[in-house]
């Protein structure tokens, strides 16, 4: 059984349905051995209505497949004779000689203009008007004659396919040959179009994203209204607030997406179910987000990557087993796109930081950074949260990065810069400090930026450390800083002056303890 709605349309006796028009006969009218009489039915019905309810019930059959494709509705007659002869011929059943042909809505047959002008230009052929009257007229075409550079032309009902004067162009092209048209070079102009920035940023993102051992990925625009519950958007989540197919598919495609991540997850699963546990995928693409009922949805492009398994794919087991991806392989990946599209933020406003409030639904807060520029969200990255996880059957971690390519686009980029090589060598020193537990380490590295100290070059964490002898709560977090000047070189007195300064500034403003053994 299979529930029906106002829209479908059913052939019926006197008492009840007996088919569904166009798409199926029912089970009561079959014909079988016993059966002494018969009625035949001859109709067309609208392609459209047609495919709707095959979509719609799930029953695709070949009288669907011809009726949704169109067929000649003045054949209707001429089918059903030619049924009656045939059964009449090779079964010796007698016809009834009444019958009835109701035609409601005949529609007259259509009529275009040629323009005989328009045939030459679109063809390049120096074709006059009474050939081109001449082949049409070859296929069944009525024409006639308006003047002389114009002609009128009947369509017969069996070409359904014929519906603007173009159409008739091609008839001309088909009739005349295709390898007699004349070929010529397209006219190429010397001028350099606009380049579309958007575009250009989407190149530079993938081409740096597989550079880091990422693969692109491109899925379907049409997923499942279900992807909201998996990802635990709220119920007033504008993303809920989807644009709908009026054909689709399936249940599994009936709705515009609104977010990348499902998308790649579904990726993520399949691979997994192929037993490829080691994952890298990145997606550019566009998300549909409905403003309003009669209003067309905002297209916006966005970035996803997402990363699980190993953190070295295909490497060799004896080097690198057990070394899984983590939080901070996302947070990499996150950090050398911007560094290498010159977007940086400043030591009081690092571009990446928590903002419990910025978090999605579909991340776990207590693994999660937002991409933040002058108080406004541009992405997150983090760990999917595990109930995601559990709702798309995967059992291993998963970590992402979500950006916002036109908010991203609109960020200042810093200018590229010579710098000419360096001549006089550096010093390096390296801190230990122990600092409570809820300190972040990176902002260790951002105070000393902050301090502007002259002969500073780069500063790096190179470790962290829990356990004995650090007491609980705390850890020991060990930087490397390295000093050099372009006009000399540094001498010792000059390295322990700045670098005494640095280890006082972060000692007091962490409460932190240098540990014995570091570099003071």
């Amino acid at each position: 059984e299979r529930p029906l709605d106002g829209d479908t349309l059913l052939i019926c006796d006197a008492e009840r349905p007996v088919a569904v028009a166009g798409v199926m006969g029912g089970l009561d009218t079959e014909i079988t051995a016993g059966t002494s009489e018969i009625l035949l039915e001859s109709a067309c019905f609208d392609p459209i209505s047609i495919r709707r309810t095959a979509r719609r019930l799930g029953i695709p059959s070949e009288a669907s497949y011809r009726f949704e494709r169109g067929v000649d509705p003045n054949l209707a007659d001429s089918a059903l004779e030619r049924a009656v002869q045939l059964i009449v011929e090779l079964t010796g059943a007698e016809a009834d000689p009444g019958g009835i042909d109701v035609y409601p809505g005949r529609k007259p047959l259509q009529q275009l203009e040629l323009r005989v002008q328009r045939v030459r230009s679109l063809l390049g052929l120096d074709i006059d008007r009474d050939e081109v009257a001449r082949l049409l007229r070859s296929i069944e075409f009525p024409v006639t004659v308006i003047d002389e550079a114009t002609l009128a032309v009947t369509v017969p009902s069996f070409r359904i396919d014929i519906e603007r004067e173009v159409d008739l162009v091609e008839e001309v092209a088909r009739l005349v040959g295709y390898n007699n048209i004349p070929t010529a070079q397209p006219l190429i102009r010397m001028d350099y179009p606009r380049r579309d920035e958007l575009r250009h940023l989407r190149q530079e993102v993938s081409q740096l994203l597989i550079a880091q051992g990422y693969f692109e990925a491109i899925n379907y625009s049409f997923v499942a209204e279900s992807h909201h519950d998996l990802c635990r958007l709220a119920a007033d989540d504008p993303r809920r607030r989807v644009t709908r197919l009026l054909n689709p598919l399936s249940d599994e495609q009936a709705v515009m997406r609104s977010l990348l991540l499902p998308g790649l997850l579904e990726n993520i699963r399949r691979n997994i179910n192929f037993q490829r546990t080691d994952i890298r995928l990145f997606e550019t693409g566009k998300v549909f987000l409905q403003r309003g009922a009669d209003e067309l949805p905002e297209e916006r492009l966005l970035l996803c990557a997402v990363l699980s398994g190993s953190r070295y794919p295909g490497a060799e087991p004896l080097h690198f087993s057990g070394q899984q991806a983590d939080f901070l392989d996302i947070k990499g990946t996150a950090l050398n796109l911007l560094q290498t599209l010159r977007i940086a933020g400043s030591p009081d406003a690092p571009l990446l930081r928590p903002e419990p409030t910025m978090i999605q639904p579909y991340c776990d807060a207590t693994c999660a950074l937002a991409l933040v520029h002058n108080d406004e969200p541009i992405g997150t990255l983090g760990a999917v949260h595990p109930d995601t996880l559990k709702g798309f059957g995967i059992k291993q971690p998963v970590y992402f990065l979500e950006i916002d390519l036109e908010k991203l686009l609109t960020m200042e980029r810093q200018p590229k810069q010579f710098t000419s090589l360096l001549r006089y060598p550096a010093v390096k020193r390296d801190i230990s400090l122990t600092l409570p537990e809820s300190t972040p380490a990176g902002e260790l590295l951002g105070a000393i930026t902050g301090l502007r100290q002259k002969y500073v070059e780069t500063t790096e964490i190179f470790d962290v450390y829990r356990g004995k002898p650090i007491q609980a709560g705390y850890k020991s977090v060990a930087l490397s800083i390295t000093y050099r000047s372009a006009t000399a070189t540094l001498d010792d007195q000059t390295v322990d002056r700045v670098h005494e300064k640095i280890v006082q500034a972060l000692t007091a403003e962490f409460k932190a303890q240098l540990r014995e053994g570091s570099e003071a």
